[in-house]
């Protein structure tokens, strides 16, 4: 399906991505990363910029700082574009860096996928520096909260309130589970992970029984005093049930409960039923756009029931995954923009990862080419094939 305007599209990605300036580390990233999977192809002078940037970044963000580009050289290696000299010169002195850190973000509170403890978590695991990582998972440990059988993270750096539990898969508790999962598959603290996960997702069991017959089944975030919620009401990577569900199916992969694999399956299917209008995507009448990346727009939402789908081979999944998909080359027709200032309704076309152009790019490779976009989404914790 759409095989032909795929490939037209993923070709003047490739040309965007080809033609950045490299100036902004947020856009180099998402062009270079772009070009590794796609053609595997990276110009030295680019991963030259890219490490210059690099060392000027006082923002050690696993999105968009240091971070990032320290786990994308890794990718670099792995894929014999840079020589073991070369990784071990890059790494010599931000390895030690990225070790403060962890403390510094334990003493924070911070565990966030972005800028804290899971983003360290996944470089180290990347590394295969499982000592390192089970440091990393005893602070998670310590920072958790207990109810009866349930276990929850209070949010203490993005929420102004207290006693705020973030459900979303970009800065809350999906994304505990999601890293605790893989810790487990590396066989990394595997009891102290299971214990973690078995009472997080007693957490949101608890949540989806409250509303499960509802459009929208999961609040964005809860207060766990009041009980009081922030509704989601969208569908997106960052927030909303797509990110819970992800989270549910990578704990039924550790806890092989099936009453996990039938929730997940459930709150997937539920949200397959939304359509556009209905769906909390950012719009712009003026530029006559809707938003297409990954992190709160149409590629990110096609390309998490075309996940679900692999999986499930459920029809309604296709549909969905189709259906998105379809509003998503409409954009691309259009000449693609993503919001900028929402408030001031500006919109701009750029080449980031998780909000640009790159993004939808890696979607639609992973939907023609699965072969060449395998585990690229990992970053984002949605691995779940």
């Amino acid at each position: 399906m759409y095989k032909d305007k795929i490939d037209f599209f993923l070709s003047e990605i490739s040309k965007k991505c080809i033609a950045d300036k490299g100036d902004n580390i947020t856009f180099s990233l998402g062009s270079n990363y772009y070009s590794l999977f796609y053609n595997n192809d990276i110009e030295i002078e680019k991963i030259e910029s890219l490490i210059d940037l690099a060392s000027e970044d006082t923002y050690y963000s696993f999105a968009s700082g240091s971070l990032a580009v320290i786990y994308f050289m890794r990718l670099l290696h792995t894929s014999n574009i840079i020589t073991d000299e070369d990784i071990d010169a890059i790494e010599e002195d931000s390895i030690e860096f990225f070790l403060e850190l962890i403390s510094i973000y334990a003493d924070k509170k911070e565990y966030d996928l972005f800028t804290g403890l899971i983003g360290l978590g996944l470089y180290f695991l990347e590394i295969q520096k499982l000592d390192t990582v089970a440091k990393i998972v005893s602070y998670i440990d310590h920072l958790k909260y207990e109810q009866n059988k349930s276990i929850f993270w209070v949010d203490h750096n993005i929420t102004k309130e207290e006693n705020i539990c973030d459900l979303g898969l970009a800065h809350g508790l999906p994304s505990i589970i999601s890293f605790l999962a893989e810790c487990y598959h590396k066989g990394c603290e595997k009891e102290t992970c299971k214990r973690l996960i078995q009472g997080a997702v007693h957490f949101l069991s608890e949540l989806y029984e409250e509303n499960k017959d509802s459009q929208y089944i999961f609040p964005s975030k809860i207060n766990v005093v009041t009980r009081k919620k922030q509704p989601a009401n969208r569908l997106a990577w960052c927030y909303g049930d797509l990110g819970i569900a992800i989270g549910i199916w990578k704990a039924y992969t550790v806890l092989q409960d099936e009453d996990l694999k039938t929730m997940s399956l459930s709150i997937i299917l539920n949200s397959s039923k939304i359509r556009l209008d209905n769906a909390g995507v950012f719009y712009s009448n003026k530029n006559d756009c809707i938003d297409t990346g990954i992190c709160h727009g149409s590629s990110g939402i096609s390309h998490i029931f075309n996940k679900f789908y692999r999986v499930f081979k459920q029809e309604e999944l296709k549909e969905a995954h189709d259906y998105w998909m379809a509003i998503t080359l409409q954009q691309l027709d259009k000449g693609t923009k993503f919001p900028y200032d929402l408030k001031n309704d500006e919109w701009v076309e750029h080449t980031g990862l998780l909000e640009g152009i790159s993004g939808v790019g890696m979607v639609l490779l992973d939907y023609q080419y699965p072969e060449k976009a395998k585990d690229w989404d990992k970053i984002y914790l949605m691995n779940i094939e």
